[in-house]
């Protein structure tokens, strides 16, 4: 509030002290008791005193006719008195001795009319000017709020801070587990593989599975039971390394060959593959490398949309442990399946654990990590078509047997509208349509399957553009024989390669799986302008620069002594922190084995490039 200054009291006090003598004079003109019944025979008298006051001292200034509120009453006393003054000139004898008084007086009353209307007149005319000075500012103010040139706003940028000094934490996944609940369960080779990074981005100490491990030299161990990799820093940056999860069966309900990479944990992540029908497993495990709990919401898509869960999809998983959900209920049975995991108060780890039967004939295993989010295009790497009879395509030649499983696109769509998608296969003679594959409609909430029927054998990156965002992966498959006698169904293998990481091929790392009995291709796709990409050893001490075409997809010869490679593009973030463009590149490591005996075939699996743990560990944030 504000107070009242003293000079402000001082000059109401005058103007009070001023006021009472002019109500005092004011009184001296007013009709006496008698008078104040009848205001026209009034009117006289009063002009009578004021003639007189006239005719000794100037008149005083009228006060009542600068109120509006006066101005009716004014009029009518001016009429009244033209009454009075026509009445008075009628009377018998009015010329006599009073005569001149009467002009005198009738003279006054002119006069006072017509300053009584010269005051209206200034008012009216002051009211009129003001009123158009006020519409005359408020137009002016207006005009200058659209002319005057305005400042610009300056546009924000986006600066990218590494988190410096901080642990990086990997999941390594767990091998399948025979949930089938199989009896002929074969023989497995299990081989995890940790290869630290030197130089920049080299650990200090690191852990495995609550074990120290070397920073030095590489890690191979004869087990996939998984855990939880720790890396403290060397110099304060962030520490890199890469690891990856094999296992081998080749006979048994659960042959097959599944390759993981090990992961960093994530708020939001997607799975697109494995099936829930009639002979088919899939389960769910999460990972939560945090101190704290984290509450799990998992989504489940079907053939025909979402998909019931129990829980409703909620599930703890606790600090430092690990929680599993099967996704096959009795009430959904469904070949066609993706998920996405959103997690609560921390990160978590998601893996899916696919186990097929086809009757008693073995259908294959894998050990599913997630891919890209859901996008409007995606490219998948690491797609490797052979021919139409050694991937399930046509039924053998002298049984009739034919494989449960083909090669296939798997498209889901968690939105709410229908996705008009469409396929092109990036191979070495570049970019090339699907055919049947263009302007696809797949429904809002649903999974959908598109054959890689008729594509020419070769490798290959898929890349999937869409209407609105969609979630894509790849499913190849290796067929052997009739497997039992006389079952009509073909034994086989399958892998499910994933949308590819943004970022992961730009500057990323990406596991070689070696052994004895397996092998590995590396592989890099590209739906972008030609690029090249350099690949090089975790310890510097081979590297190579690839040329990747537009469209094209190009398989590269790594050194059988290398079981880690680092990627890195000219595309990638500069040390300004200034954010980079999709390059349109993916990278992934195709694996194979072979089976022998009476299910005898070739095995296979593929490993995605995992995103830098410098990049996963940097900060965005908007600078003036």
């Amino acid at each position: 509030m504000t107070q009242p200054r003293e000079d402000d009291a001082d000059s109401q006090q005058e103007s009070k002290d001023t006021s009472e003598p002019q109500a005092l004079e004011r009184g001296s003109t007013s009709p006496g008791p008698e008078q104040a019944g009848d205001e026209t025979t009034t009117v006289g008298k009063v002009d009578d005193t004021a003639d007189d006051e006239a005719a000794g001292s100037p008149a005083p200034q009228d006060q009542d006719s600068s109120s509006a509120d006066d101005a009716p009453e004014d009029d009518a006393g001016a009429d009244t008195e033209g009454v009075a003054d026509a009445a008075a000139s009628e009377v018998p004898g009015s010329a006599g001795p009073d005569a001149p008084s009467e002009k005198r007086r009738s003279g006054s009353r002119s006069a006072r009319r017509h300053r009584r209307s010269l005051g209206r007149t200034l008012a009216r005319s002051v009211g009129i000017l003001t009123s158009a000075a006020l519409a005359t500012a408020i137009g002016g103010v207006t005009w200058w709020g659209h002319a005057a040139p305005t400042t610009p706003t300056p546009q924000l940028q986006a600066l990218s801070l590494a988190q410096p000094g901080g642990a990086t934490t990997y999941v390594c996944p767990h091998a399948p587990t025979n949930t089938l609940r199989g009896t002929d369960v074969g023989a497995t080779e299990s081989t995890t593989a940790i290869v630290p990074a030197k130089g920049t981005g080299t650990a200090q100490s690191a852990t495995y599975a609550g074990r120290s491990i070397p920073t030095d030299t590489a890690t191979s161990m004869n087990t996939a039971e998984g855990g939880i990799l720790t890396l403290v820093p060397a110099d304060g940056r962030v520490a890199n390394a890469v690891g990856s999860v094999t296992t081998l069966t080749r006979n048994g309900d659960l042959r097959g060959l599944t390759a993981a990479p090990c992961t960093q944990p994530a708020a939001m992540s997607w799975i697109v593959g494995g099936s829930i029908a009639a002979g088919s497993s899939s389960e769910l495990r999460l990972t939560n490398p945090g101190v704290t709990p984290a509450t799990a919401k998992v989504t489940l898509y079907g053939s025909i949309g979402r998909l019931s869960l129990p829980s409703n999809g909620e599930i703890t998983v606790p600090a430092g442990g690990s929680s599993s959900l099967p996704l096959e209920t009795k009430g959904s049975q469904d070949p066609r399946i993706a998920v996405s995991v959103e997690a609560d108060g921390g990160s978590v780890v998601p893996t899916l654990v696919t186990e097929s039967l086809d009757g008693e004939t073995p259908a294959g295993t894998d050990v599913i990590t997630p891919g890209a989010s859901p996008a409007t295009d995606l490219v998948i790497p690491g797609v490797e078509i052979v021919e139409p009879a050694a991937q399930g395509e046509v039924p053998e030649a002298k049984t009739g047997a034919d494989s449960s499983d083909a090669p296939a696109v798997r498209i889901v769509n968690p939105g709410q509208a229908p996705a008009t998608v469409s396929v092109t296969m990036l191979g070495k003679d570049g970019a090339r349509p699907l055919s049947g594959a263009q302007s696809v409609t797949i429904d809002a909430g649903s999974v959908f399957d598109i054959q890689l029927a008729g594509v020419p054998a070769g490798t290959y990156g898929v890349q999937v553009t869409s209407s609105t965002p969609v979630g894509a992966a790849v499913r190849m498959v290796r067929s052997g024989a009739e497997y039992p006698q006389r079952s009509k169904a073909l034994i086989h293998d399958q892998a499910w390669a994933q949308a590819g990481l943004p970022g992961a091929a730009d500057s990323g790392l990406l596991a070689v799986p070696r052994g004895s009995s397996l092998s590995s291709a590396v592989t890099v796709a590209n739906s972008g302008a030609t690029t090249s990409v350099t690949l090089s050893s975790l310890d510097g001490s081979w590297s190579q620069d690839v040329k990747v075409a537009k469209g094209g997809s190009v398989v590269v010869e790594v050194p059988a002594k290398v079981a880690a490679v680092r990627l890195s593009t000219g595309n990638q973030e500069n040390s300004s922190g200034t954010s980079r463009t999709s390059s349109g590149l993916a990278a992934a490591t195709i694996v194979t084995a072979q089976a022998g005996g009476d299910m005898d075939g070739t095995l296979i699996s593929t490993v995605p490039a995992q995103p830098d743990a410098t990049v996963q560990a940097q900060r965005r944030i908007l600078l003036d």
